[in-house]
């Protein structure tokens, strides 16, 4: 008896260490949305690469977009940058676009949707990336239909595996 339980436990473990970074990765890499105020917007200079002797260093200008949740007031800070052909693949070519909206809407003080991906990490200074901003109603509640749809496709993908392989078991065991 403690020998299955051992095994279920030891089992359970290492579904959780194989769960816990893939719904992490799937966390940081899939849109989220954001019902916020924006409040401001400007343009970093943020360093590449470190000085070395030969090489000077290289910067790069990276737009930001500041805003508040209108309910808490929290504050809420995203980076706006392309994301070109790289991961994940947004293929967003336009944050000058994303940017002089985000710039309207705050000088409207206006609501607006801000999809986005990533975590903001404070002792990192890591920000999430806005994809698209958007103005909505206040009170506006989005809901994330892409997120849904990948996730269920996903869980379907992996029945169909698991059920494979199950079946396959089943037939190896009967052949023996």
């Amino acid at each position: 008896m403690k020998d299955r339980m051992r095994g279920g436990l030891v089992k359970a473990l290492l579904l959780l260490i194989v769960l816990l970074p893939v719904g992490a990765f799937l966390h940081y890499n899939l849109p989220g949305y954001d019902v916020v105020r924006v409040v401001g917007t400007e343009i970093r200079r943020v360093d590449t690469e470190p000085t070395t002797g030969e090489n000077p260093q290289r910067t790069r200008d990276v737009y930001v977009i500041q805003a508040v949740d209108p309910d808490g007031g929290d504050v809420r800070v995203y980076y706006n940058e392309d994301t070109g052909w790289g991961f994940p693949f947004y293929f967003k070519f336009d944050s000058a676009n994303v940017q002089a909206r985000a710039q309207e809407l705050a000088e409207d003080r206006a609501t607006a949707l801000v999809t986005h991906y990533g975590w903001r990490v404070p002792m990192f200074s890591w920000f999430p990336n806005a994809v698209s901003v958007e103005r909505v109603e206040p009170g506006y509640t989005p809901i994330p239909w892409f997120n849904i749809v990948f996730l269920v496709i996903l869980a379907l993908v992996i029945g169909w595996i698991w059920w494979s392989i199950a079946r396959w078991r089943r037939r190896r065991a009967a052949a023996h």
